[in-house]
C-alpha cells in the first residue's frame, strides 16, 4: 500500500461493479481465441440455460463456469492468456453499473481506500481493479511453473474467503471496521457485510435480500437507468 488506509471500501467485482462475471467473460474470449476449445462452452451450457430459464441458480452456473475454466487452463501460457484478458478489460471495463460506478467516485474523493475482492483469477481482477482505480485487489492466484498454468489454485483456502481478507486488512493497519463500507450482490459476501458499518446490498439475490431486510441494510437495486433504494421487502416474509 503507497498510503496507511484508514477506512476501507470493499466491493465484490462480478455482478456488483461488473455488470457480468469477469471469469465468465475471459472464458468466452478464451474460446474465441481458439486457447480454449469449442467444447469448453457446451460443458457450461446446462447451467447457464438453467439459470437464464429460472430453474437453477447463478452460483450453481458460475462455478460451473470456475470448472470448467480451472479443467482448461492447466497447460496454458501464461502470456497468451494475459494477452486476451487485457483485451477483455479494454472492451469491457466501461460494462459498469451506474450506482457502484459513482459510488466508487465519492468514496474516492471521501479518501476512502478502496479494496476489490473476486473469485475471478487475479491476473485479471489485477487488470479490472486498476483500470477502475482501486487500490487494492484480491483474486484466485491460479499456479504458474515455467510460463505455464498447472491447473492448481494457489491461495485455495482464502480465494473466495472476503471477509478473511477485510479482517486482516483491519488488524494489519488498525482500522475500525465501523468506519468503513462494503458492497455485495450474493450470500457470499455476508460475512464481509457484517464486518463494516455501512453494508450495502447491490442488486441482491433472495438469499442476501433476506439476511439484508433482517439486519436492516442498505439495499439498492438498479434497474436499466433507475437506481432505487429498497425500503420494503414485504415479499419475503
Amino acid at each position: 500500500m503507497k498510503t496507511k488506509p484508514t477506512k476501507l471500501a470493499v466491493f465484490d467485482i462480478d455482478g456488483t461493479i461488473f455488470r457480468s462475471s469477469l471469469v465468465i467473460e475471459l472464458s468466452h474470449a478464451l474460446v474465441k481465441a481458439k486457447v480454449f476449445p469449442q467444447s469448453a462452452t457446451k460443458e457450461i451450457a446446462a447451467e447457464y440455460l438453467a439459470w437464464v430459464n429460472r430453474k437453477g441458480t447463478y452460483e450453481a452456473y458460475i462455478n460451473k463456469v470456475v470448472k470448467i475454466y480451472v479443467k482448461h487452463i492447466s497447460g496454458k501460457s501464461f502470456a497468451q492468456v494475459n494477452r486476451v484478458a487485457q483485451n477483455v478489460i479494454a472492451y469491457q471495463k466501461d460494462r459498469v453499473y451506474r450506482y457502484t460506478r459513482d459510488l466508487i467516485k465519492k468514496l474516492k474523493k471521501q479518501n476512502y481506500f478502496l479494496v476489490a475482492i473476486s473469485g475471478s483469477p487475479s491476473y485479471i481482477v489485477e487488470a479490472y481493479a486498476k483500470a477502475i482505480g482501486f487500490d487494492l485487489f484480491f483474486g484466485t492466484e491460479l499456479e504458474v511453473k515455467n510460463g505455464k498454468f498447472t491447473g492448481l489454485v494457489a491461495n485455495l483456502d482464502s480465494a473466495y474467503d472476503k471477509a478473511k481478507i477485510v479482517k486482516r486488512l483491519a488488524l494489519e493497519h488498525k482500522i475500525n471496521l465501523k468506519n468503513c463500507t462494503a458492497v455485495g450482490d450474493t450470500e457470499g459476501d455476508i460475512e464481509m457485510l457484517s464486518l463494516v458499518g455501512q453494508p450495502i446490498a447491490f442488486n441482491p439475490n433472495f438469499a442476501l435480500a433476506k439476511v439484508a431486510k433482517g439486519k436492516k441494510w442498505k439495499i439498492v437495486a438498479e434497474r436499466k437507468d433507475v437506481i432505487f433504494e429498497i425500503k420494503d421487502f414485504s415479499f419475503l416474509n
